[in-house]
């Protein structure tokens, strides 16, 4: 195992560097504005959560779905998952509302549950997720807050099990990711609209204060991604004047570079994929499934995260079934 993380790790290296080299768009408005998203999925219901790993992407739509290599679509999981994560090693984390619980899903199937209380209370409404530098586990709760009533939580959990609620009194805390440097954590608020920055807490420490990095407006943002410049691709759920959803592209400065306008009703997030990962998988609602685009940039995989104490192996086994074709 420890020698199949170090391959991963100097990989990751490697594929980050590969990643830097490449030159970034002369013109990012226009850049976006030409890249047209092609439907590559339908799904039985809305979906998000989209993640790619060797070849296959997997995102949730009322269970955890696989399409595979030869676009076939499958039922991977009977759960009910909101937000995917990859580790370096190949296991898929996730963010289940059935068990509920932290789940990890290793390549061979076994599904390991790694949280599922805060302090004497179950865990609810687990959302979106990402991992840190340092293989902190990270992930929002929303907690059926509004604007008005702001109870929502983010929650960090450590490669020793140990689990902390780092921020509360967040306005339906959503999408959120680690920039490829390992400084900050973003956060989606979707009830205000706004983008958050935090600055990585260190050790026991809470987050501290956010700044808001971008205002969104609209009906709010969703989930994110990371290039490999450093700019936080965002989905902009809905917008009114358009009835649709769509990308907004924000600089590592914080302003819109630009907007991929995207053919649904709801955009709820996306990932970078394909072979060498300039391929943008987004999922959608109205209609539901996902959307694909070559975009010309290269995605951030993600930092790898390191392995995590284990509370139990739970008896569920995928049962990976074709699901039928919703046209």
């Amino acid at each position: 195992m420890c020698a199949r993380l170090l391959v991963v790790a100097a990989l990751s290296l490697s594929a980050l560097t590969t990643l830097q080299a490449q030159s970034p768009p002369s013109n990012w408005a226009t850049h976006l504005a030409q890249i047209v998203p092609e439907r590559y999925c339908q799904a039985p219901s809305y979906s998000e959560g989209p993640i790619w790993r060797d070849g296959e992407l997997f995102f949730c739509a009322n269970g955890l779905l696989r399409m595979s290599r030869e676009r076939r679509l499958h039922r991977h999981v009977s759960l009910s998952p909101a937000g995917l994560c990859l580790k370096g090693d190949g296991c898929l984390l996730v963010a289940d509302n059935r068990t509920p619980g932290l789940l990890e899903i290793s390549p061979e199937g076994k599904i390991h549950l790694l949280a599922e209380r805060d302090n004497d209370q179950k865990l609810t409404s687990l959302n979106d997720l990402t991992i840190d530098g340092s293989g902190n586990v990270y992930w929002t709760d929303p907690h059926h807050s509004t604007r008005e009533n702001p109870t929502g939580r983010i929650y960090r959990l450590r490669p020793d099990g140990r689990l902390d609620r780092i921020a509360d009194n967040l306005a339906f805390p959503n999408g959120l990711e680690v920039d490829p440097e390992n400084r900050y954590l973003y956060v989606v608020e979707s009830q205000t609209g706004k983008v958050l920055r935090y600055d990585l807490p260190r050790d026991d420490q809470p987050l501290g204060p956010a700044t808001v990095f971008h205002a969104l407006g609209g009906t709010g943002g969703d989930g994110c991604a990371f290039d490999s410049f450093g700019n936080l691709w965002v989905a902009d759920f809905s917008r009114p004047e358009t009835r649709q959803g769509r990308i907004a592209v924000l600089s590592p400065q914080g302003q819109a570079l630009g907007y991929v306008q995207v053919p649904a009703m709801m955009v709820s997030n996306l990932t970078f994929g394909g072979k060498d990962a300039d391929e943008l998988f987004i999922t959608t609602g109205n209609p539901a499934g996902v959307f694909q685009a070559r975009v010309g940039v290269k995605g951030f995989r993600g930092h790898p995260g390191k392995p995590m104490r284990i509370l139990r192996t739970l008896d569920i086994t995928p049962m990976d079934e074709v699901v039928p074709d919703t046209k």
